[in-house]
């Protein structure tokens, strides 16, 4: 009888824990969060930083994590209150779009240079003659040159 009244007991326990435990599965993370957003004042990320702001946006985001909220809604919650500033990276669209393909955009340019760049100093290295083209000597100075060689030899 003790063994069905505590099976019941744990059954029941079960029942009303799991409904509450499921509702809070995607579990925001506080580091990870804490590295995503940055102070207002110092303008470091929360986890660098240990300003009084910082610190209470640590324990606001702590309070959002207990109850359960996602990051996605934690940081679009603190983008309405504090504004894009509060974020360590810039979003993926609109205006802020432009952080993200202006210094892609760039490298790419510039290797595109580079690559043009060293074909076409190449190609000018190929075209050119290895080197010029001496003016002939003199009959009396192949002589001299001829009798140098001889007398080396």
């Amino acid at each position: 009888m003790l063994v069905v009244a505590r099976s019941t007991a744990l059954a029941a326990a079960v029942l009303v824990l799991v409904p509450s435990a499921l509702a809070c599965t995607p579990r925001a993370s506080q580091a990870s969060l804490e590295s995503r957003l940055v102070c207002l004042t110092c303008h470091t990320t929360l986890d660098e930083s240990d300003s009084p702001f910082a610190n209470q946006m640590k324990d606001e985001v702590a309070r959002r994590v207990a109850l359960c909220q996602s990051e996605g809604k934690i940081l679009d919650a603190l983008v309405v209150e504090f504004g894009t500033p509060v974020l360590s990276t810039p979003q993926t669209h609109g205006f802020d779009l432009l952080a993200w393909i202006l210094p892609l955009g760039g490298v790419t340019l510039g290797a595109i240079a580079l690559g043009v760049g060293a074909w076409r100093w190449s190609a000018s290295r190929t075209s050119a003659p290895d080197s010029p083209q001496a003016p002939p000597l003199a009959p009396q100075d192949e002589r001299r040159v001829d009798d140098e060689l001889e007398r080396l030899d």
